[in-house]
């Protein structure tokens, strides 16, 4: 957002001052418009200085044609960029969305990842036990046989 802060000044800036050349512009018109109705188109002499006036007065419509057209230009740039600032923000705030939504995912992940932690220690468990309940097993059996065999041996 600063950048369009500082575009969004720029504009501003360049659009005021082509204003001002435009209000002095129309008041520079005005005032020749003025001089001009005063002039009585009579002699000669005077017909010059009308004509001078009327070249100056064209000059001064062509500046003012001149500068509105920048002000377009100016105002045509900036909606470009009020666009393109739109789109930026509607491209950051899909991001934002998406990231939340990464994130939700990524803590139901997390969350099965430690349930499966959880059951795997509880199996290793379960199966520690089991190894051990079968080595004394076969310690018994062996107790057992041997037992057996000795019982085996004193019946023959």
């Amino acid at each position: 957002m600063d950048m369009y802060k500082l575009l969004s000044e720029q504009r501003e800036e360049a659009v005021k001052s082509l204003q001002d050349e435009l209000d002095a512009a129309q008041k520079e018109h005005a005032d020749l418009v003025g001089q001009v109705n005063i002039f009585e188109v009579s002699d000669v002499e005077l017909d010059m200085v009308t004509n001078a006036k009327t070249s100056q007065f064209q000059q001064k419509v062509d500046r003012i044609d001149q500068l509105q057209a920048e002000i377009n230009e100016v105002k045509a740039m900036a909606d470009r960029w009020k666009g393109k600032m739109d789109r930026l923000a509607s491209e950051k705030e899909t991001s934002r969305e998406q990231l939340a939504s990464m994130e939700v995912q990524l803590r139901v992940a997390r969350k099965k990842d430690e349930a499966r932690a959880q059951r795997i220690e509880s199996l290793q468990y379960q199966l520690g036990s089991a190894i051990v309940e079968r080595d004394a097993l076969g310690k018994e059996l062996e107790t057992t046989r041997s037992v057996s065999e000795t019982t085996r041996a004193d019946a023959e």
